[in-house]
C-alpha cells in the first residue's frame, strides 16, 4: 500500500455564507503533517467528505447511475446506453467491470483515510477540545460504518431474515486499522456486529452535542469558524440513527428498526429536518427545490452536480439533433401506471413527484428533473444520501412485518400527504399485509429515483421478480462479484 495522502482544505477568508464543503482543495499533504493541529483533523474530515463526492461513488454511480440502473429505475432500450449491460446484470461486460471496481476501491479508500484519522485522533485526544474530539471522531466512525454497510448491500447478502444461513458466509473484510497488511474477510454475522459497534460508538460520541440544535445546547461547542453550521451536510447524530434503522431492517430486527427510525422522525424533525415547505411549487425555477433538501438527513455537496448529470437527462445529444442514447429516463406508460393516472387522475396530478419531477417530452419519454438547475439556483449541488421519507418507509415496513398494518398505513399516508396527495386518497388502515407491501414498493419507486435505494429494497426482501426486467432475481444477481484483484489477493 502506498503512503496515504490526505486532502487539506483552505479555509482562510471563510465567511458566514460559505460552507466548508464548498471550498476547493488547496493541496495534498502527508498525514503526519496534517495531524499536528486541531485544524488538521477538521481538514482531514472534510477531505473524506470530498472523496465521497467522486463521480465513481456517491457523486453519481452509487445513486444516479449504476446502482439505480440495477434497480431498473430507468428505461434503457439500446446497447448504446452506458448502463445497458448493468441493467441486464451482465457484470463481466467491459462497461460494467470498472464501475464495480471503482465503487469497491472508492469506499475502501475513504475507509482507509477514516481509519488513519481515527487512530491519530485517539493518540492526540488531549490536543483537541472535547466537543471537537466527539464530533470529528463520531462522524468518522459513523462514516466508516455507513461505507461498510453500503459495501455489504452491494457485495454481501440480503434477505437475511428469511435466509439466516448466509450469516456464516465469509465475503467482505471489515477494515478498522490503517495498515499495509491485507484484511481477511469475516462472516456476514461478524461484519454486522462490527457495523453495530461502530454505529453505537458514533451515537455515544455525537449524542451529547448533536442530538439537539447547537443554539439550544448547554455544552460548549467551539464554532467561531462555522465548522458545525450545516449538520445536514455531515454524518450527524440523526444520520447515525437512520443508518441503524437501515441496518436493523436489513437484518430483520424490526423492533430495533422502529426504535431507531422513531428517533429520527421525532428528535430529527424537531431540530434538523422537516418535510418540504412548498419550494417545489415555486414558479420561479431559481427557487425550485427538486430534491426536497429540507428533508435531507444526510447529503453531500457535489460541486457542479448538474453538469455531471446533464448528459444523462437530456433528450438530444450535444448537437441538439440526434437522440441522446445515454439518457436515463422513465417510460411514460410505466410511469403513468405507477402513478395510477388512468384510475386516480386527481391523485397523480397532485403528487409533486409526478407533477414537478418529470419533463414529459412525449407520451412514452419522461425525462427526469430531480437534479435540474438554472443559473443562480438556490438549491443546487445537493446529493441526498438519506432522506426523511425513508424513515417513514422503514417504520411502515417494520410495522407491517410485525403485524401492525394500521400503523404501517399511517406512516405511508404521512409521506403521501406531504407529497401533495389529498387525504381523500389516503390508504385505508384495514388492508392486508401484502397490500401494504405493494404500497411500500410503489413509494420506493416514486420517491428514490436517481438516489440508489430501490435495488437495496428488492435485495433486502429477496424479491425474485422485479418491475423492469424478466430476469430471475437471486443471489447470482443481487450479490455483485468482487473485483478480480481482491479475489487474487484473498481479501482487501
Amino acid at each position: 500500500m502506498k503512503k496515504l495522502i490526505l486532502i487539506s482544505m483552505l479555509f482562510a477568508g471563510l465567511t458566514s455564507c460559505k460552507k466548508w464543503l464548498e471550498i476547493s482543495p488547496k493541496s495534498q499533504i502527508s498525514a503526519n503533517k496534517l495531524f499536528e493541529s486541531e485544524q488538521g483533523f477538521k481538514d482531514a474530515l472534510i477531505g473524506n467528505y470530498l472523496l465521497m463526492t467522486n463521480t465513481s461513488t456517491y457523486g453519481f454511480e452509487n445513486n444516479v447511475g449504476f446502482v439505480d440502473a440495477l434497480g431498473q429505475q430507468y428505461y434503457i432500450a439500446t446497447s448504446s446506453n452506458p448502463y445497458y449491460y448493468a441493467s441486464l446484470y451482465q457484470y463481466d461486460q467491459l462497461t460494467v467491470v470498472p464501475k464495480i471496481e471503482n465503487i469497491w476501491a472508492g469506499n475502501y479508500n475513504v475507509i482507509a483515510n477514516l481509519n488513519n484519522l481515527i487512530e491519530n485522533i485517539d493518540q492526540k485526544k488531549s490536543m483537541l477540545h472535547p466537543a471537537n474530539y466527539a464530533f470529528i471522531k463520531g462522524e468518522s466512525v459513523g462514516l466508516r460504518a455507513f461505507l461498510h454497510f453500503d459495501l455489504l448491500r452491494l457485495f454481501g447478502y440480503g434477505n437475511l431474515a428469511n435466509d439466516p444461513s448466509k450469516l456464516t458466509t465469509k465475503i467482505l473484510p471489515y477494515v478498522t486499522k490503517y495498515s499495509k497488511a491485507k484484511t481477511i474477510p469475516v462472516t456476514i454475522s461478524d461484519y454486522i456486529d462490527s457495523l453495530k459497534k461502530d454505529l453505537n460508538t458514533a451515537e455515544a460520541l455525537l449524542a451529547p452535542y448533536d442530538s439537539i440544535t447547537l443554539k439550544k445546547n448547554t455544552l460548549e461547542i467551539p464554532n467561531t469558524d462555522l465548522f458545525y453550521n450545516d449538520r445536514r451536510g455531515r454524518f450527524n447524530y440523526f444520520a447515525v440513527k437512520a443508518t441503524q434503522a437501515r441496518l436493523y431492517l436489513w437484518t430483520g430486527e424490526y423492533d430495533k428498526a422502529i426504535a431507531a427510525a422513531n428517533k429520527v422522525i421525532t428528535g430529527g424533525m424537531q431540530n434538523l429536518v422537516t418535510f418540504h415547505s412548498g419550494n417545489i411549487n415555486d414558479p420561479n425555477p431559481v427557487n425550485k427545490d427538486y430534491t426536497f433538501s429540507t428533508e435531507h438527513v444526510f447529503s453531500l455537496n457535489v460541486q457542479n452536480l448538474y453538469d455531471i448529470v446533464k448528459p444523462f437527462i437530456q433528450q438530444y445529444a450535444l448537437d441538439g439533433i440526434n437522440i441522446n442514447y445515454s439518457r436515463l429516463n422513465h417510460n411514460g406508460t410505466v410511469a403513468n401506471n405507477l402513478y395510477e393516472t388512468a384510475t386516480k387522475p386527481n391523485m397523480s396530478l397532485s403528487d409533486y413527484r409526478y407533477k414537478e419531477l418529470y419533463n414529459k417530452v412525449s407520451t412514452t419519454d419522461f425525462l427526469l428533473l430531480k437534479f435540474t438547475y438554472v443559473t443562480n439556483s438556490t438549491f443546487k449541488d445537493r446529493m441526498p444520501i438519506i432522506k426523511l421519507p425513508e424513515m417513514f418507509y422503514v417504520l411502515a415496513e417494520a410495522n407491517n412485518e410485525t403485524g401492525n398494518q394500521a400503523n404501517a398505513v399511517n406512516y405511508l399516508n404521512t409521506v403521501r400527504i406531504n407529497r401533495g396527495i389529498s387525504s381523500s386518497y389516503n390508504l385505508t388502515t384495514n388492508i392486508s399485509k401484502d397490500s401494504v407491501t405493494n404500497e411500500i414498493e410503489k413509494e420506493y419507486r416514486k420517491e428514490f429515483v436517481s438516489e440508489g435505494q430501490l435495488f437495496y429494497y428488492y435485495k433486502r426482501r429477496g424479491k425474485a421478480g422485479i418491475p423492469g426486467t424478466s430476469k430471475f432475481m437471486d443471489n447470482s444477481v443481487y450479490v455483485l462479484p468482487l473485483p478480480q484483484k481482491e479475489l487474487e489477493m484473498g481479501g482487501q
